[in-house]
């Protein structure tokens, strides 16, 4: 049976090389993204791969949007697998505490807090029946001398407390949904301006790390995967 998953955030980056990585493994790919024109053009360019892929209308500063596919994969995707969340901002990662603006971090947070949150439950009636998986892509929360962005770390602190929370209620209640997040490492795309370094990997890199923990069978449920090595990932 053909696995399906779900990827926020998918028409370009991280998100993108993971669907198309997904789709050469033989997974349907229901590729997320808020803007129809590039969404629609990343679906083309992974169907002209041999690709088996969708797009689906989900922009995270509009929680309609999430209702609405979580109602159109219901009836027309019922047997969806896995959501990965790879949709995120990082606001200013350059700005100290004292320069952030409020607006940016009500805008940083209601993407990668309250739209991850959505999603997660939104989607786990119909991953509950499917014993089905959500991965969210996170990042360290130590804060170190080389990377402290605010409201990116911030936010992402909430999103890592939010997936623990989750994970010990569907423990608890018997839920049939694995949910753990993974820190692909520093990944060289737009949302760091392309930054490259001895610490940053490749989109094709981080890809292949997400894409080992989705095949690994193994139960992640509450973690934070940490990527150190290449391909090898270890539990926070």
């Amino acid at each position: 049976m053909t696995q399906k998953v779900l990827i926020t955030g998918a028409n370009k980056g991280l998100g993108f090389e993971t669907g198309r990585q997904l789709g050469n493994k033989g997974w349907a790919i229901l590729l997320g993204a808020r803007d129809e024109v590039r969404g629609t053009e990343a679906v083309k360019t992974l169907q002209q791969k041999g690709i088996n892929a969708e797009w689906i209308k989900i922009d995270f500063n509009d929680l309609t949007t999430i209702h609405e596919a979580a109602k159109y994969v219901e009836n027309n995707h019922a047997d969806l697998n896995v959501l990965i969340n790879n949709a995120g901002i990082s606001g200013n990662m350059e700005a100290s505490p004292l320069d952030v603006d409020i607006e940016e971090l009500k805008t940083v947070t209601e993407v990668n807090v309250y739209g991850n949150f959505e999603m997660v439950k939104s989607f786990t009636p119909i991953l509950a029946r499917n014993k089905g998986r959500i991965l969210n892509l996170t990042i360290p929360t130590k804060p170190s001398n080389f990377f402290h962005p605010f409201s990116y770390m911030t936010t992402k602190t909430a999103l890592n407390s939010m997936i623990k929370l989750f994970a010990k209620y569907f423990k608890k209640h018997k839920i049939s949904v694995e949910i753990f997040g993974v820190m692909p490492g520093g990944i060289t795309t737009d949302l760091n301006n392309n930054q490259k370094g001895f610490l940053m990997r490749t989109v094709n890199e981080g890809a292949q790390s997400i894409v080992n923990v989705i095949m690994d069978k193994r139960n992640h449920n509450g973690k934070i995967l940490i990527r150190l090595r290449p391909f090898k990932i270890f539990k926070k």
